[in-house]
């Protein structure tokens, strides 16, 4: 403080001195106003823990107030209900011994009466069934016989006259119709000669445009020289490739008649029942019959007396 309580002369010192106490209150005034904005806010949150509490609070005792409002009603409410039902129940088990007293004579005498009449009904029904059955069939059976017959003589009846109606009926189309028909037949035969001669006409028109058409001759030579273009051209191709199955059957046929002793001398040694003795195994020998040189192994067969069967078969 010795530096505040010394008097300064110079204006430039005592501005800064100025600025520097400025600063310094500004400061101070800062942290004052720092605190109070920190305790404004520490207030603030306060209050709202406090105003959420007695909120928690208030909301817990309306609960707890509805809850025993709830509970004294329910009680209320059974013991009311409890005290009218014994009330009722008193009063409907007087009623009902009372109604039971008043009902059991008249129950009784009822049931003996319906006992009763249902005996007479059952004995009455026993004798009148067999009586009322035979009736009854007996009408069924008259009213069937009466249909058969009813219906004998309506068929008949019904089936003259339709023959009659349809007689007549066709009769009179005939009669009606004759001039149609004949009429018919000779439009038919009219129909029949105009389309005769429109194709003959037509085939003659056609044939004499084809021979004249030079088109059609120009298509039919083209065709031709097309046609022998790929004789020629297809004709090298077919002969080699028939050249070349010629070969390969010719190997496959040689190649069969040397596997073939061999794989019918396995067959025999391998096979139940096929096995010969070794002397007329000996005697027998293998041959193949060949058609034609380019063909494959026709027949495989011992000697014998017989013709050879053919291969595959």
């Amino acid at each position: 403080m010795a530096g505040v309580a010394r008097q300064i002369n110079d204006p430039v010192e005592a501005a800064k001195h100025g600025v520097g106490s400025s600063r310094r209150l500004i400061a101070a005034t800062l942290d004052d106003l720092s605190d109070h904005h920190s305790w404004l806010e520490t207030y603030h949150r306060d209050e709202r823990l406090r105003a959420e509490r007695l909120r928690r609070r208030e909301i817990g005792e309306r609960i707890e107030r509805r809850y025993r409002r709830a509970v004294h009603a329910t009680k209320h409410v059974a013991r009311t209900a409890y005290v009218r039902g014994r009330s009722v129940a008193r009063i409907s088990k007087r009623r009902a011994h009372v109604f039971a007293r008043w009902a059991t004579p008249k129950i009784r005498s009822y049931a003996l009466y319906v006992s009763q009449t249902a005996a007479a009904t059952w004995g009455w029904s026993r004798r009148h069934t067999p009586l009322f059955a035979r009736r009854a069939f007996a009408a069924v059976s008259n009213g069937f016989q009466w249909s058969v017959q009813a219906s004998e003589r309506a068929g008949y009846v019904f089936r003259r006259s339709a023959a009659d109606l349809s007689n007549h009926a066709l009769t009179e189309v005939l009669r009606s119709s004759s001039p149609i028909r004949r009429r018919a037949k000779c439009e038919w035969a009219r129909t029949r000669l105009s389309a005769r001669r429109s194709l003959e006409s037509a085939q003659h028109r056609v044939g004499g445009w084809i021979a004249t058409s030079q088109t059609l001759a120009l298509l039919r030579k083209q065709l031709h020289r097309l046609t022998i273009r790929a004789a020629r051209i297809g004709a090298p191709p077919i002969r080699r490739t028939h050249a070349a199955a010629m070969r390969i059957e010719t190997s496959l046929s040689a190649r069969i008649i040397r596997v073939a002793p061999e794989f019918r001398r396995l067959l025999q040694n391998h096979l139940p029942g096929a096995q010969a003795p070794k002397k007329t195994a000996k005697r027998q020998v293998s041959r193949a019959l060949i058609l034609r040189p380019t063909t494959a192994l026709a027949c495989i067969g011992p000697i014998g007396n017989r013709l050879p069967v053919p291969y595959g078969a």
